[in-house]
């Protein structure tokens, strides 16, 4: 599965780093040691001894050092032992809250809720990450959402997204509403929704071209050989 891969990926690529704050004007401060409170208050201890203290709202991002429990749970990810490796994740979300790794575990935790079929779970995880906004969160959100059967929710982000936001999000959008449209038999409606992302959205190429496989899958785009065959009888 790709979860595991991107997971070994994102652990094992780069150096390990030290604890450090980014303050609201941009400045890494290192230090030695760094805790958080459930409020998101932060402690960093410089190599002095002396300690910081940064409150909620004064700091842009907190950062420990990289979690062990990670390496070795990408390790049991790659062997397929999920059992051994999901209380590692956990740990790490609650151990790193508001310290950076958090959000890694939590999105690997989603990533492989959703793509075993633990649906409600992915749900939760997915809403948990701090950043909602990313396209490929809010894709894999919706879907989960709708393996669970929460149509009413989706359709309120899809609508969203077409209405306000990016080129991109809109285009996914019009990808998941037509697929809807299509599962409560509404196959003209889902046409129309692919169809204006194959014709409007060329510069989206990956969403552009899953319209078109879409539409292929209709039998209302016709196929190169078709084109081909019509061009050789005229």
């Amino acid at each position: 599965m790709h979860w595991r891969i991107s997971l070994l990926l994102l652990i094992m690529s780069g150096s390990v780093q030290a604890a450090y704050v980014v303050n609201n004007a941009g400045r890494q401060i290192h230090g030695t040691h760094i805790s958080a409170t459930a409020a998101g208050d932060i402690t960093l201890t410089m190599s002095s001894g002396q300690t910081m203290t940064f409150r909620k709202g004064q700091y842009r991002s907190a950062t420990a050092d990289r979690p062990k429990e990670l390496a070795r749970a990408a390790q049991w990810l790659q062997q397929g032992q999920s059992e051994q490796a999901l209380p590692l994740l956990k740990k790490v979300k609650e151990r790193y809250r508001h310290l950076a790794w958090d959000q890694m575990a939590i999105q690997q935790l989603a990533d492989f809720y959703l793509e075993s079929g633990q649906f409600l779970e992915a749900v939760a995880a997915f809403q948990s990450l701090e950043d909602q906004s990313r396209p490929s969160h809010q894709k894999k959100l919706r879907e989960a959402l709708m393996k669970c059967g929460d149509t009413a929710t989706v359709l309120i982000g899809i609508n969203e997204d077409i209405a306000r936001g990016t080129r991109t999000a809109a285009a996914q959008a019009y990808l998941m509403r037509g697929k809807l449209k299509q599962a409560n038999g509404d196959s003209e409606g889902a046409r129309r929704d692919w169809l204006k992302v194959y014709t409007f959205f060329k510069a989206q190429k990956e969403s552009a071209a899953q319209a078109e496989e879409l539409l292929r899958l209709m039998h209302d785009f016709p196929s190169e050989s078709s084109e081909q065959a019509k061009a050789d009888s005229i």
